[in-house]
């Protein structure tokens, strides 16, 4: 027999008693000039306390992050398309998000009060609050994300803006007198306040939101992050800027109302959204983006049309 210095414990078997069988094998005596060699060593025992079940490993597989070059090649889709009902949801959240910088413009052509516009604009957001609470869903951390990232990137802008109005004099404040649209009442500290708040949480979070949702539905999640970023700030020159301006410039009262159009105002507004554009586009990159890591379960438009456009090509 083979000699070893090491215990070796035999599990108990059904029937017998439960304690551990301890046996030290016998030296050989017979022969001692034979070279006894070492025997190997068990492997360890694997006991049901410390080991993972097959359902544990593949939990563990799931929520921990995939590495970039594996997650990319894994779409993460729940269906072709998406229901009526979610359709319809996306289309909520895309016009309560463009409601309140649209609400300028309605209101600067005189068409409708921007105070009839934010009833309507808070009515909504209860109705979308009682949706994302009793049947919540992948895209509202989408929506969370865009909101966030839309009112960071208009504090952001208000801070160049606000240095060339109150530093440099180059044009004045109008969003105390937005504040008095939204109110309905004269030009005081308390309709400022509510100007700036409807500003940052109403139109630059709401620019954020339609961005983001678009941005994913469009796919621009997959594109380079150079690219990413240059589509957001796209999206705030054409057509939020150029809609401001267009807004100033046709409309009988725009100018009076809002402030004239000169080589200041027209530059320091660009600037300012170029600025917004931008902090948007990097927030942008932030976001869970691409292949498993995507919170949008379809598969994006973009692909899509180009996907049937090579279908009708080749047939």
């Amino acid at each position: 027999m083979l000699a070893t210095d090491h215990t070796v414990r035999m599990r108990p078997v059904a029937g017998i008693d439960a304690e551990t069988v301890r046996v030290r094998p016998v030296e050989l005596r017979s022969n001692p000039a034979v070279p006894v060699k070492p025997a190997k060593s068990l492997p360890p025992a694997i006991s049901a306390m410390d080991a993972k079940t097959v359902r544990h490993r593949i939990i563990d597989v799931a929520v921990k992050p995939l590495p970039s070059a594996i997650a990319d090649r894994i779409p993460r889709t729940v269906a072709h398309r998406p229901s009526k009902w979610l359709a319809a949801r996306v289309m909520l959240v895309l016009v309560l998000a463009s409601m309140p910088i649209l609400g300028i413009s309605v209101d600067v052509f005189g068409l409708v009060s921007q105070s009839t516009t934010s009833i309507v604009v808070i009515a909504l957001c209860a109705v979308l609050g009682a949706i994302i609470t009793f049947a919540p869903h992948r895209i509202d951390m989408i929506v969370g994300r865009g909101l966030i990232a839309g009112m960071v990137a208009c504090i952001v802008y208000d801070g160049a803006r606000l240095f060339a109005v109150h530093v440099l004099g180059l044009m004045g404040d109008f969003i105390p007198v937005m504040g008095s649209w939204v109110t309905g009442e004269p030009d005081t500290a308390g309709s400022a306040a509510v100007g700036y708040v409807w500003r940052y949480i109403g139109d630059g979070g709401g620019l954020g939101v339609a961005f983001f949702v678009v941005a994913f539905a469009l796919g621009i999640d997959r594109w380079s992050n150079t690219r990413a970023v240059l589509a957001a700030v796209t999206f705030a020159v054409f057509p939020t800027w150029a809609g401001l301006i267009a807004t100033v410039a046709l409309a009988p009262h725009g100018q009076e109302m809002m402030f004239p159009l000169n080589t200041a105002t027209i530059s320091i507004t660009l600037i300012g959204h170029l600025i917004f554009g931008l902090v948007l586009g990097l927030a942008f990159l932030k976001a869970p983006r691409g292949g498993a890591h995507r919170e949008w379960p379809w598969p994006p438009l973009l692909e899509s049309v180009s996907v049937k456009r090579v279908r009708g090509k080749s047939s």
